[in-house]
């Protein structure tokens, strides 16, 4: 231990400086556990300190899988250590992801699409008659007609939104024959040549003010923490040894996996 000083002087004491080293270890087994005691881990304790979901989503996913697996091992091998597993969530991550699934459950029951219980719903196909006019229904219905009749302007290169504008729309609808700009009006759709833009707005808008239940995110973070007691308990730790947390908020980017971080304690 490197140290500085007058060893003449009478003042001069080892006392502060072994005090502080502590102090810095301690801090950092308590803050950082899983790295402090990475030789448990075979020297990879940093990497298996955090579980990663995917946003809204409360599935172990594989490589997380086998995190919980090796973590299993050293609690089998060191019966002094408990684990804490909290039930955290992001607001932003988990909130767009939510909201998204919640639209696009919707649209896929009013365009006639059947899923299965707790089957999740894929990417809109934005081709789909049924589905286009799901979207429009579903937009005028929570946003009026005349704010549907103003995309559709805006889709066309008239007034409306800015966002909603293609650059491409007006030379498009130039090119379209009459009785196809007749046909497109009479199935309500804008006159253009490709109205992807327009729906993907609509798909945007709806999914940004789709409400939410008021306990929608502290129920998936506490899913999330039974997801992974029960892996756990599968690779046969002793549920005594692994005791989940309250419900946390933390931060995490839009469409970026949420980290999970997990304690450590000794009995």
């Amino acid at each position: 231990m490197p140290v500085s000083g007058n060893l003449s002087d009478p003042q001069f004491s080892y006392g502060a400086v072994i005090w502080k080293a502590i102090g810095s270890a301690l801090t950092k087994i308590v803050s950082a556990p899983f790295r402090a005691l990475g030789s448990l881990f075979g020297g990879s304790g940093e990497k298996l300190e955090a579980i990663d979901f995917d946003p809204g989503s409360d599935r172990l996913l594989p490589p997380e899988r086998e995190k919980l697996k090796q973590i299993a091992q050293v609690l089998s091998k060191r019966p002094q250590l408990k684990l804490s597993v909290p039930a955290q969530y992001s607001e932003a991550a988990d909130g767009a992801a939510l909201k998204a699934r919640a639209v696009r459950v919707e649209i896929a029951k009013r365009a006639g699409i059947k899923l299965e219980a707790g089957e999740e719903p894929g990417p809109l196909d934005l081709r789909a008659r049924a589905v286009r006019g799901a979207l429009r229904d579903l937009y005028a219905e929570r946003f009026g007609a005349a704010e549907l009749d103003k995309q559709k302007k805006a889709a066309e290169g008239g007034a409306g939104e800015p966002a909603a504008k293609d650059l491409n729309t007006e030379a498009a609808q130039e090119k379209l024959p009459i009785w196809q700009r007749v046909g497109l009006l009479i199935q309500g759709e804008p006159q253009v040549a490709d109205a992807s833009s327009f729906y993907h707005t609509l798909q945007e808008r709806l999914e940004l003010n789709q409400p939410l239940a008021a306990d929608a995110l502290t129920r998936l973070g506490a899913q999330r923490a039974s997801a992974i007691l029960a892996a756990l308990k599968e690779a046969g730790v002793d549920p005594a040894r692994a005791l989940a947390a309250a419900p946390e908020k933390i931060s995490s980017d839009a469409g970026k996996p949420v980290p999970l971080k997990l304690g450590l304690a000794a009995t």
